[in-house]
């Protein structure tokens, strides 16, 4: 029950995005797809939104607005570690899920015996 599905080398690549891209892909809308799209681009989202209140902090802002903008980059950049880890654990979830992907033909016998076996009703004349 533990196995990990792993998809062939041939049709990933060496793209570690398109790998997470598939994972999710595997099924939209359930919940550790939604989940690993959301804490991945939550955890990156709240870097870029931590760096703007800090960079304005370090360069530009006032003192009586610095104190609060220098709190809201540090919320941002907690924030950043627990998206990050939601979204590795779902895509972790994704893994370990059977692909939804047809049955080869190898291991479908009865559409095998189908195509192997001639048609025992006549053509219509």
């Amino acid at each position: 029950m533990n196995k990990i599905y792993r998809l062939r080398e041939d049709d990933i690549g060496d793209v570690l995005y398109r790998r997470i891209y598939l994972l999710i892909r595997k099924n939209r809308w359930a919940w550790p797809s939604v989940g690993a799209a959301f804490g991945l681009a939550g955890g990156l989202l709240s870097i870029i939104l931590g760096l703007l209140p800090w960079a304005i902090v370090r360069f530009i802002a006032p003192d009586d607005i610095g104190s609060t903008l220098s709190v809201l980059s540090s919320v941002f950049f907690a924030l950043s570690l627990p998206l990050l880890a939601l979204g590795a654990s779902c895509l972790d979830l994704l893994e370990e899920r059977p692909p939804d992907l047809p049955l080869p033909a190898k291991s479908q016998p009865a559409a095998l015996e189908r195509l192997a076996s001639p048609s025992t009703k006549s053509p219509p004349q």
